[in-house]
């Protein structure tokens, strides 16, 4: 006599809208800021874009300026719908092309460390996050660490944040 129960093997994983709640509701908040940097430097691409310049370095400005507000929608969605590995893969692209966007300016006139805060800037942004990025790829590429992959897409995103709030507060309370 054979009494073998069959497992219900789909009580024993949660339902897809359940899991890792936490790193969604993170990476859409992230993607939402990210979305808004992107369309606000959108306008540039269908105006006079002679001041950017032509070349390798103009080309790579130009691919950040079309691409992150799709990379930001995507992390968006993809963060929505519970694919976690993918949003982040996809926050990690931006901080990627961000970096990219600023290789032909620190190629033509190198880094600018005129003063601490542009100094930690300069090495936050050039060197820092995109070992950051690629760090936080390789984490959701594997499908490992995927909160500590989650913190790392966030410091570029929440430094910028920090820079933008700080030039407010100068501003209003030193005017222009």
């Amino acid at each position: 006599m054979n009494s073998v129960t069959p497992i219900d093997e789909g009580a024993a994983a949660p339902a897809p809208a359940a899991r890792m709640l936490g790193l969604r509701a993170v990476l859409i908040a992230l993607a939402l800021i990210e979305a808004w940097f992107g369309f606000s430097d959108a306008p540039t691409l269908f105006g006079d874009m002679s001041h950017i310049g032509s070349g390798i370095g103009g080309g790579l400005i130009k691919a950040h300026l079309a691409a992150h507000p799709v990379l930001a929608v995507a992390a968006l969605l993809l963060a929505a719908f519970g694919y976690v590995r993918h949003a982040i893969i996809a926050l990690g692209t931006i901080i990627i092309m961000t970096w990219l966007n600023d290789m032909p300016s620190v190629v033509a006139q190198g880094f600018e460390l005129k003063s601490v805060f542009s100094a930690v800037e300069t090495v936050a942004r050039i060197i820092a996050f995109p070992l950051i990025a690629a760090c936080a790829i390789a984490y959701a590429a594997h499908n490992e660490h995927l909160g500590r992959a989650t913190l790392l897409v966030a410091i570029p995103t929440l430094f910028s944040v920090v820079l933008l709030v700080g030039f407010a507060i100068s501003v209003i309370r030193h005017g222009f």
